[in-house]
C-alpha cells in the first residue's frame, strides 16, 4: 500500500481489520482507512454478469453428460454396483469431459476453478438424511433410492446438480415422496422472479410440502444463493427468515428435500437457476421426470 503511494488514504476491504492488523497499519502507513464494504462485494458477486453466466451455463451442459452417464452406468451394473464405485466412475469421467475442452500450458494461471465432485453419492439408507457423516460403501439394491450427487465448477463457476433415482420395486411412499418433491421444484421456478421475495418463495414451498403431510419430512430450507468457487452456499437464501428481493441474474439452488429417516428413504435433487423477469430458469438439461428417476434393474 506504502508503495503504490496509497497511505493516507481510504481503502476498501471485504472483511474488517484485526487488533494486530491495525496496529501494523498505524505504523506502517499512519493515517490510512480501511473500510469494511464487503456487503458491497457480495452484492457484486450475487448478480451474476454475462461472462459468468456463460460460464456457469457450460458447467451445466457438462452436468448433462455427466448425468447422462451415471444413470446408464447404474443401468448397466445394476446391484454389481456400489455408490462407491459409481461416484468415482463419474468423477472420472467428468474430469475427462472437462479437460479435453480447456485449454491448459501446464503454467500458473490455465485450468484454474476446476472441479468435479463425487463424494456424496450414496445408496440406501444414507440418502435420508441431507448431510450424512459416514464413508459410503453401500451396494445398490432393488427398493431403495440412489442418490447421485456432483459439484462442477470451471473457473470457479457452476454449482451443484444431483439427482435421485428409484429403483424398483418402489412403494407409494417412495412414490409420493419423490412426486412431492417434483412439484415443489416446479413451484421454486414458477415463482423466482424478479421483485419476488425469498420468504415468500420458501412460504409456498412449505405450504405445498405441508399440505401433502410431508411435514415431519422437512430438514432444511428449499435453497440457497449460488457462490462461486468453494464458496458454495451464499445469501440469499430461499428460507422463511429471509426477505430479500430477488433480482435478474441472481442464481439459486433448487433443493427442496424430503427425508424420512425412518423408512430410510429420502429424495433431495439439486439443480441452479436463475432469475429473469417472468420465472426462474434452470440450467440444467437433466429431466426431473418419473421416466428418467424410476429405474428397474
Amino acid at each position: 500500500v506504502k508503495k503504490r503511494g496509497l497511505a493516507g488514504g481510504i481503502i476498501g476491504t471485504d472483511w474488517t481489520l484485526s487488533e494486530v492488523q491495525e496496529s501494523t497499519v498505524r505504523k506502517v502507513v499512519p493515517g490510512t482507512r480501511f473500510v469494511n464494504i464487503q456487503n458491497h462485494c457480495l452484492a457484486m458477486q450475487q448478480v451474476k454478469t454475462p461472462e459468468e453466466m456463460a460460464l456457469i451455463q457450460r458447467a451445466y451442459h457438462y452436468f448433462d453428460r455427466v448425468h447422462a452417464f451415471a444413470r446408464d452406468y447404474i443401468l448397466e451394473r445394476g446391484t454389481d454396483l456400489t455408490d462407491f464405485e459409481l461416484g468415482q466412475a463419474l468423477q472420472a469421467f467428468g474430469i475427462e469431459l472437462l479437460m479435453s475442452d480447456i485449454q491448459r500450458d501446464g503454467k500458473p494461471h490455465s485450468a484454474v476453478g476446476i472441479d468435479v465432485t463425487s463424494h456424496y453419492v450414496r445408496a440406501g439408507v444414507a440418502s435420508a438424511y441431507p448431510h450424512p457423516n459416514q464413508f459410503f460403501h453401500r451396494k445398490v439394491e432393488r427398493g431403495q433410492t440412489v442418490y447421485v450427487n456432483t459439484d462442477l465448477t470451471i473457473g470457479g463457476l457452476g454449482g451443484e446438480c444431483y439427482r435421485n433415482y428409484l429403483i424398483g420395486p418402489w412403494t407409494p411412499a417412495q412414490e409420493r415422496m419423490w412426486e412431492v418433491v417434483a412439484e415443489t421444484v416446479q413451484i421454486q421456478e414458477e415463482e423466482s422472479k424478479a421483485g419476488a421475495v425469498c420468504s415468500e418463495i420458501a412460504t409456498k414451498i412449505h405450504q405445498h410440502q405441508v399440505d401433502a403431510g410431508m411435514q415431519e419430512f422437512i430438514y432444511h430450507r428449499p435453497a440457497h444463493g449460488q457462490g462461486q468457487f468453494f464458496v458454495g452456499h451464499q445469501p440469499p437464501f430461499i428460507s422463511l427468515g429471509d426477505h430479500t428481493t430477488l433480482e435478474e441474474n441472481m442464481t439459486f439452488s433448487i433443493e427442496p428435500g424430503l427425508y424420512d429417516s425412518g423408512l430410510g428413504i429420502g429424495i433431495n435433487p439439486s439443480d441452479n437457476l436463475r432469475v429473469t423477469a417472468t420465472r426462474g430458469v434452470r440450467f440444467s438439461g437433466v429431466p426431473f421426470s418419473k421416466e428418467w428417476s424410476f429405474l428397474e434393474i
